[in-house]
């Protein structure tokens, strides 16, 4: 068998191995066509619709393939001019295939239970969706409770809240829970900026009344431990949720480097949960910290980082990651009821 991991694998090394180009873009998108389909191609006759038409023939000879060995002397045979070459960027992620195989074998964790949707976003920062769409999409995926976090100004690349835009979008969470509360309560929260210093880029007198998910934007590709900044953040005032900690980029970056021991010791010391970010370019964190975090007494957040109401399926993603990682149902805050959000929170409004 030919997984889908290998064959995406083979069409990225060989679009790295043309220039630039209509061909090297070409076996790009049959490469993410493939990475992205949520079930095994082989023996399964309907290609994706997004594999263009001029490396069918390409795919035609990696399928017929009888396993890792030969896709990769296959690919070597039609390589471009460059060397075929690996990338860490991409080690570690799990297709879509594999995250709907994960999920079907179970071992406990079963997406359709999750009852609370977290960190997703709208057009109040970079979100496609409005609350209302966000909220009732959240719904219709059978939640109970969602937290909302768009981003704050720290973040320069995008449109993030400043103090009235919190306060608005404060107002649009109340004016929903009053009409919809008891089908699905949003908390308002804000993905917040760790700053180099650990600091955070709102003030602590704006921090009442909202769930704080704390995350590095910046210094991603520096190759010095960042685990002094991440400890100071975990100790801020209202800090709840350490979200997408390693900031890894599917093929584009392999995220910051840290002590990861002291950085969950930390979080598990602090109550901060730890989130494992299922867009599936992040899947961050991988299964092997997510046990590390699991064994140094961490819970965790199960977050979609949804910018559209289709992503949140999502979640998913983040169910598969903590499966590979034995994490039980009790250790996950989605998987229970709204109550637990307020707890040492008096400010927060939580029915």
């Amino acid at each position: 068998m030919v997984s889908n991991a290998d064959l995406a694998e083979a069409f990225f090394q060989l679009a790295e191995s043309h220039p630039p180009g209509e061909l090297r873009l070409a076996l790009l998108r049959a490469a993410y066509a493939v990475f992205d389909n949520p079930r095994e191609l082989d023996g399964v006759r309907r290609l994706p619709e997004t594999v263009p038409l001029e490396v069918l023939p390409t795919m035609a000879m990696l399928r017929g393939c009888r396993g890792r060995d030969a896709v990769a002397a296959a690919a070597h045979r039609l390589a471009g001019p460059h060397r075929l070459r690996g990338s860490p960027t991409r080690e570690g992620f799990l297709t879509a295939a594999e995250v709907s195989r994960v999920v079907a074998d179970g071992g406990g964790l079963d997406p359709r239970h999750l009852r609370g949707a977290a960190h997703w976003h709208t057009r109040a920062s970079d979100g496609a969706a409005t609350l209302e769409a966000m909220a009732r999409a959240c719904l219709r995926r059978g939640a109970t409770w969602g937290v909302v976090t768009d981003h704050t100004r720290g973040l320069a690349c995008v449109n993030g809240l400043d103090a009235e835009g919190i306060e608005l979008q404060r107002r649009a969470v109340a004016s929903w829970n009053r009409r919809r509360g008891e089908e699905l309560w949003v908390v308002q929260g804000l993905e917040v900026e760790i700053l180099e210093d650990g600091r955070l880029d709102v003030p602590r007198t704006a921090r009442e009344g909202v769930l704080l998910v704390a995350a590095i934007h910046t210094g991603l590709a520096e190759r010095r431990d960042q685990t002094g900044r991440l400890v100071r953040a975990l100790q801020e005032p209202g800090v709840w949720t350490l979200a997408h900690p390693r900031g890894r980029l599917f093929a584009r970056r392999a995220g910051i480097r840290a002590n990861w021991e002291v950085v969950f010791a930390a979080a598990a010391e602090a109550g901060v949960l730890v989130e494992v970010n299922g867009f599936p370019r992040r899947q961050d964190l991988d299964p092997t910290l997510i046990a590390l975090a699991g064994g140094a007494g961490c819970r965790f957040l199960l977050a979609s980082d949804a910018h559209h109401p289709r992503h949140l399926a999502f979640d998913a993603t983040a169910v598969a990651l903590c499966s590979q990682a034995a994490i039980s149902r009790e250790a996950i805050a989605n998987f229970g009821p709204l109550d637990h959000l307020a707890a040492g929170r008096p400010d927060l409004a939580v029915p």
